[in-house]
């Protein structure tokens, strides 16, 4: 009986470790993008939810904001120059 169990183990380790790797599918340019797009308009609504009330500093947050995410954007590989500006032409007008 212990050695049919022992079997067994052996067996399911076996399996764990020869089995066949998934192989992790790649994102698209294009979805890698539409994820920053997300993350970026997400911070940007948080972080200016307290400045809602005063629209000067909203303005001043809002732009120093959108200047921080362009500087990321200039050293992320899944943006160029052409890219860059139509993702923060998105941020400035979704809000």
């Amino acid at each position: 009986m212990e050695s049919i169990i022992i079997i067994i183990i052996s067996i399911g380790f076996l399996y764990l470790i020869f089995k066949p790797k998934q192989k992790k599918v790649a994102k698209s340019r294009e979805q890698k993008q539409e994820e920053i797009y997300e993350e970026y308009k997400e911070k940007m609504d948080t972080y200016l939810e307290e400045y809602r009330g005063n629209e000067e500093l909203y303005k001043q947050k809002k732009i120093v904001l959108l200047k921080t995410f362009s500087n990321e954007l200039n050293k992320n590989l899944f943006f160029d120059v052409e890219d860059t500006r139509r993702l923060i032409q998105r941020l400035i007008g979704g809000n």
